[in-house]
């Protein structure tokens, strides 16, 4: 049985809600929060359960602090140095200052800088074990969410439907519904007339 909850003009399976909030995700998970003094963003993501380990050095500095929270085993190792590791679908994000000069990555996983893709150590082969569901709930509704792995259409997606840096879809339904594969967390941005979004999450 699924438990629908409305928000606004769509209506997000609980699983939706629950998958997107253990993992993180919300509104507009990786827009970026740089400050009017300079500071900018770095987010890593996971790609999938694999840990993504991370080491990042700038020409400025670099704190805690951003869209996502470090976790405390993840270490400011001097003013312009922080390394760290997400699992799960999950992000971290710290505030910076300057460029980004030596990046060290082991795992699958996205690296985003001030919300636009930097680096991508996803495999191609990379499985893609969950499935979200758009559905039109009448008239013709365009709609747009965001995966922090990797996304692809599965089936009914149409041709006018858009993938941009492997892991946002902008899409429309017209009393019909899109189905994509993805992997990772999800956000759903949400949609101009009602909609109904359904997740599986690694189905068997």
């Amino acid at each position: 049985m699924t438990d629908s909850a409305d928000d606004g003009e769509s209506n997000i399976d609980r699983r939706t809600v629950l998958g997107a909030t253990a993992a993180g995700l919300a509104g507009s998970a990786l827009a970026g929060n740089a400050s009017a003094e300079g500071w900018r963003e770095i987010t890593f993501c996971a790609a999938g359960d694999e840990t993504f380990s991370y080491e990042v050095s700038v020409t400025g500095e670099v704190e805690r602090g951003g869209t996502y929270e470090t976790d405390p085993g993840d270490e400011l190792v001097d003013e312009n140095t922080g390394r760290g590791a997400v699992a799960e679908g999950r992000c971290d994000s710290w505030l910076f200052t300057g460029e980004p000069t030596d990046l060290q990555l082991d795992g699958p996983g996205r690296v985003f800088v001030d919300g636009d893709l930097f680096e991508d150590t996803t495999e191609d082969d990379e499985q893609l074990p969950n499935t979200i569901t758009v559905e039109g709930e009448g008239p013709k509704a365009n709609y747009k969410f965001r995966v922090s792995g990797r996304v692809e259409a599965a089936e009914n997606a149409e041709s006018s439907d858009e993938i941009s840096d492997s892991n946002v879809v902008r899409g429309v339904v017209d009393g019909g519904f899109d189905v994509y594969r993805y992997s990772g967390a999800v956000a759903f941005d949400g949609a101009d007339a009602p909609v109904t979004v359904t997740l599986d999450v690694n189905p068997d």
